[in-house]
């Protein structure tokens, strides 16, 4: 299954590439590295991380 987020710097769609827990001066914080289809690539804690909504373009009608 592909995790996907979006860019925190324009909004694209973003991969997760991978995860790794790190430690945080309260105790371990897991982070995720992203990567969005303009290259932009960012190492953020998992809780800053967006839910994606589905587009609001209704899907195209195949016609028969």
């Amino acid at each position: 299954m592909l995790d996907t987020t979006c860019c925190p710097e324009c909004g694209a769609l973003a991969e997760v590439q991978w995860r790794t827990v790190m430690d945080g001066t309260d105790g371990p914080v897991e982070h995720a590295k992203i990567l969005c289809a303009a290259r932009h690539w960012f190492l953020l804690p998992v809780e800053a991380l967006v839910v994606p909504q589905p587009s609001s373009v209704e899907p195209a009608r195949v016609r028969r």
